[in-house]
């Protein structure tokens, strides 16, 4: 009985393979290769999983991509290994390829010996260890309940379930002129919560209608109005063949190759609220918008209560 190796691949291996047909459309004028033998400076035979041949400015130069197929983030020892590998075959470029990131400490050692730390863009979810993504964030503001207490001048008791849309002074309503007041002042508003209370004391008082046939003279009116911010997130993935940067946050694509990302909702149901800042995931686009949610527009010929 005989055993047949030639099928066998070391682990790996298919993203190796992966990654070095991705290179070779990133930059079609090199040659790549995979799975290659060097011998470095001191005679020893040092294996590349992806070698890059090519010429700059009239000289030929040689780069070297080691692939780490990992179910964690790449760490300091593997970039360690990587460095004196690299610069015992005097190297011109130098790339780490994880399928799972990078720790901090490990990027911050790319970055200093001049390695590139990447990731490939993959289709395949199943792959995938980490998200690259954009993260658009919005404020959407809206008034939320608004309750009004009339002050009468007599003594008669006080009229109960008020419909602030029926109170009406001259054949006017009432709560038109208390949201014209509402969206004259909402630009200077901040924060999660707002709540606004106004007093429109009348120099004469005023009979207003109630409700048709009911009318009472009072004297002021006094409104209250709660304002609430939602803070909410959606995240965007990134499709695309090509390769994320880690440390400079940004993406290379095939020639004539496009990045897609996924239809950002209107509904903002569908968003989640916003995280507390320590966002996770490999982002390198951030997109704020600032929404105000109305069911009121502004009255021109609203009542003015202040001049009553």
């Amino acid at each position: 009985m005989t055993n047949d190796m030639s099928t066998f691949e070391r682990p790996g291996i298919a993203f190796e393979k992966l990654v070095a047909a991705m290179q070779a459309q990133i930059d079609p004028t090199s040659t790549v290769t995979h799975n290659e033998v060097i011998i470095d400076r001191l005679g020893h035979h040092r294996q590349f999983d992806v070698v890059i041949r090519g010429r700059f400015a009239g000289q030929p130069m040689l780069g070297v991509i080691e692939c780490k197929d990992l179910k964690r983030k790449v760490g300091n020892p593997e970039v360690d290994a990587f460095v004196t590998k690299a610069r015992d075959v005097n190297a011109n470029f130098k790339v780490l390829m994880s399928r799972s990131g990078f720790a901090k400490p490990a990027l911050e050692k790319c970055a200093d010996y001049g390695i590139q730390a990447l990731s490939l863009l993959e289709r395949d979810v199943a792959n995938k260890q980490f998200l690259i993504c954009t993260r658009w964030t919005a404020d959407v503001r809206r008034w939320g309940g608004l309750n009004v207490w009339l002050n009468f001048c007599d003594d008669v008791a006080p009229v109960t379930n008020l419909i602030v849309e029926e109170l009406k002074i001259r054949g006017k309503r009432v709560l038109d002129s208390i949201t014209n007041f509402l969206l004259k002042h909402e630009d200077v508003m901040s924060g999660e919560t707002e709540i606004v209370q106004m007093i429109s004391k009348f120099e004469r008082p005023q009979l207003i209608e109630i409700k048709p046939g009911l009318q009472r003279l009072c004297e002021s009116i006094v409104f209250r109005a709660e304002r609430v911010t939602r803070q909410l997130e959606y995240r965007v993935e990134i499709k695309a063949d090509g390769f994320f940067d880690w440390n400079s946050r940004e993406v290379t694509v095939p020639p004539n190759k496009v990045i897609a990302t996924e239809h950002v909702p209107t509904d903002f149901s569908l968003w989640e609220p916003r995280s507390d800042g320590t966002w996770k995931t490999a982002n390198f686009i951030e997109m704020h918008l600032e929404i105000s949610e109305r069911w009121f527009e502004f009255v021109e010929d609203a009542i003015d209560l202040d001049a009553l």
